[in-house]
């Protein structure tokens, strides 16, 4: 097992980052864990054409160190393929955080996990694409134990700017925006 002075701390920040933009771009409120808090300033499509909206998106982080996501997304066209680009810039770093994944590999490969499949499918999200035009809501009492990763809190911790883009084969969706995690008020 590799030990933390075997990692760079960019690919630590990363995964971390990753996993906080998932529930922080697409839901906009938080509380606390740890003393962590997420303020979300800005989020927003970048028009208002996209075939992706979100409507009444919130998280929420509780003290106990469990996310629970409210709000629903509305998929207006039916996909069959799509690919995600991020950039996202952390204030301080000089290197952006730049990547791709295709949602329909993403959606398979996740599937293959049991445990993800059951929740995909009682989420009435399919495992494989063509995604159909749908509106998929959170329910409000699934939660995500995000404790294990307190430990790596003081990495991630600071302010994060970024745009991402779904480019998929019925049309394109992109959103803005600008977001805190941080310690304290």
């Amino acid at each position: 097992m590799a030990t933390s002075s075997n990692i760079r701390p960019s690919t630590i920040l990363k995964s971390v980052f990753i996993a906080f933009c998932a529930f922080c771009v697409l839901f906009t409120s938080t509380e606390a864990c740890d003393g962590y808090k997420i303020k979300v300033n800005k989020l927003q499509p970048c028009d208002n054409s996209g075939i992706i909206k979100l409507i009444n998106p919130k998280i929420v982080l509780s003290q106990d160190c469990f996310v629970s996501a409210v709000g629903c997304m509305e998929n207006t066209k039916e996909f069959s393929s799509c690919k995600l680009a991020y950039d996202v810039k952390k204030r301080g770093m000089m290197i952006p955080i730049k990547g791709e994944r295709d949602v329909c590999e993403e959606l398979a490969n996740a599937s293959k996990n049991k445990t993800v499949a059951e929740n995909l499918a009682k989420n009435n999200i399919p495992t494989s694409c063509p995604f159909k035009k749908s509106k998929i809501c959170a329910p409000e009492d699934q939660k995500l134990d995000v404790s294990s990763y307190k430990n790596k809190f003081r990495l991630a911790a600071g302010q994060y700017t970024g745009k991402i883009t779904l480019d998929c084969n019925s049309g394109k969706s992109c959103f803005d925006f600008d977001l805190e995690f941080k310690r304290g008020k």
